[in-house]
C-alpha cells in the first residue's frame, strides 16, 4: 500500500498573515505604467531626512545622473503645488541647492504629507514619483476555480457566468500569464510532484492535478458576455440569487485601483501590489499556500505591507494625487470578500 503524503500549509511569518478572502475583477488591465519607469537615480524617504541648516552629506551623489539645480528647481514647484506659497521663504547667501531641496522635502511631509520621493531621469527629462502611504495591506485575495467548475452540469448558465467573469482577472494563477513568479511555482510544484512519486509516494488532492485535468480546458474556454447572461439569469436558490445580486453591483467597483497602488521602493522590491490578487483552485491547495510562502519569503527582505498611492511631477506638469484611491481600495476588497464567502458555500 502507498503511503499518501499529506500537504501541509507552509509555516508563515507573522508579517504577512492567512489569506482569508478570495479576489477578482472583470476586466483585462495594463500592468504598467510608463510613467514611473525609467533611470533610477536614488529615491529618499522624507521621513529619514532632518531639516538641517547644511547637508553634511548630498543628497544627489556627484556620479548621479540628476542636476541639483533642475532638482531643486522642481521641488520648489511641487512644494508650490501641494503646499500652498513659499513665497514667504527667505535664504542667506550660504544656503546651498541641497538646502532648498531640504526644505522643499521637510515641507512637503509636514503640509503635504508626502512620504516618499523617486527621483527618476527619463530621455534627459527628469521625473519625480510623490508617494503618500495609505495604510498596510497583508491580506492575499484569492478567488477559488474548483467550486465554478463543480456548476458545470448543476447550474450550467451560473457556470458560464461566473467562469468568464473570472477568467477576464488581469492577476495571475490558473490562466496563462506572464508573471514569472506564477511560472516559477507552477514548474516548482510538479518537480515536487516527481520527487514524491520518485520515491514511490503519492500526493492527493495536489493542485497539479486539478491543473493537468483542466489546463486545456481553462485555456481554450472562450469568454462569453457574462453581463448580458447575468441579466437573463433568473436564479432559484438563495445562493444563486445573492451571487447575482452581488455580480450586479460590479460595474460600480473600480478594479483597477490595485494597479494604482505602490510599494515604498519600487527599484528593489519584486512586487506589486495587485499581486495579492490571484486565481487559484482551492483556497487551501498547495498552489494558494506555495504562493504565500513565497510572498512570506519576499517579505523578509522587502516591506511588501506597506501601500503607498503616487502622483508624477516633471517640468510643466505636476498630476494631483487622487485622494479617491483609499475607499475604492475598500470597496474593491469588500466585493472580493463577499464573492468568495459565496462561492465557498456552493
Amino acid at each position: 500500500m502507498q503511503a499518501e503524503i499529506q500537504i501541509e500549509p507552509p509555516k508563515r511569518f507573522n508579517n504577512v498573515p492567512r489569506p482569508t478572502v478570495s479576489g477578482g475583477t472583470a476586466e483585462t488591465l495594463s500592468t504598467g505604467n510608463t510613467k514611473t519607469e525609467g533611470t533610477a537615480t536614488k529615491g529618499f524617504s522624507i521621513s529619514d531626512i532632518n531639516l538641517l541648516p547644511v547637508l553634511f552629506h548630498p543628497l544627489i551623489e556627484e556620479d548621479s545622473y540628476t542636476d541639483i539645480r533642475e532638482l531643486a528647481r522642481l521641488m520648489v514647484a511641487v512644494t508650490r503645488k501641494f503646499t500652498r506659497s513659499i513665497d514667504h521663504w527667505e535664504f542667506v547667501p550660504t544656503d546651498s541647492l541641497d538646502d532648498v531641496v531640504l526644505r522643499c522635502t521637510h515641507r512637503l511631509r509636514t503640509r503635504g504629507n508626502i512620504d516618499h520621493i523617486e527621483v527618476l531621469r527619463d530621455d534627459g527629462n527628469l521625473r519625480l514619483i510623490l508617494k503618500k502611504f495609505i495604510g498596510n495591506r497583508s491580506t492575499v485575495y484569492f478567488i477559488p476555480v474548483c467550486p465554478i467548475i463543480e456548476l458545470r452540469h448543476r447550474n450550467r448558465p451560473l457556470f458560464h457566468i461566473l467562469l468568464s467573469f473570472v477568467k477576464s482577472l488581469p492577476y495571475g494563477g490558473l490562466f496563462p500569464s506572464c508573471e514569472s513568479r506564477i511560472d516559477w511555482l507552477w514548474e516548482f510544484l510538479f518537480e515536487d510532484v516527481a520527487y514524491y512519486k520518485d520515491n514511490k509516494n503519492v500526493m492527493k488532492n495536489h493542485s497539479t492535478k486539478f491543473y493537468a485535468r483542466y489546463k486545456t480546458f481553462l485555456e481554450s474556454y472562450e469568454i462569453r458576455d457574462w453581463k448580458t447572461l447575468l441579466d437573463k439569469y433568473q436564479p432559484q436558490k438563495p445562493i444563486y440569487k445573492q451571487i447575482k445580486e452581488l455580480l450586479l453591483k460590479a460595474e460600480t467597483i473600480d478594479f483597477q485601483v490595485p494597479f494604482l497602488l505602490s510599494v515604498k521602493d519600487g527599484y528593489d522590491c519584486m512586487f506589486e501590489h495587485w499581486e495579492s490578487f490571484l486565481v487559484v483552485d482551492r483556497e487551501d491547495s498547495a498552489f494558494a499556500n506555495g504562493y504565500i510562502q513565497m510572498l512570506n519569503d519576499c517579505s523578509n527582505d522587502y516591506d511588501i505591507i506597506s501601500a503607498y498611492q503616487h502622483t508624477v511631477a516633471e517640468n510643466g506638469n505636476i498630476e494631483p494625487f487622487d485622494d479617491g484611491i483609499p475607499h475604492r481600495l475598500n470597496q474593491l476588497e469588500e466585493f472580493i470578500n463577499d464573492l468568495s464567502e459565496l462561492l465557498n458555500k456552493l
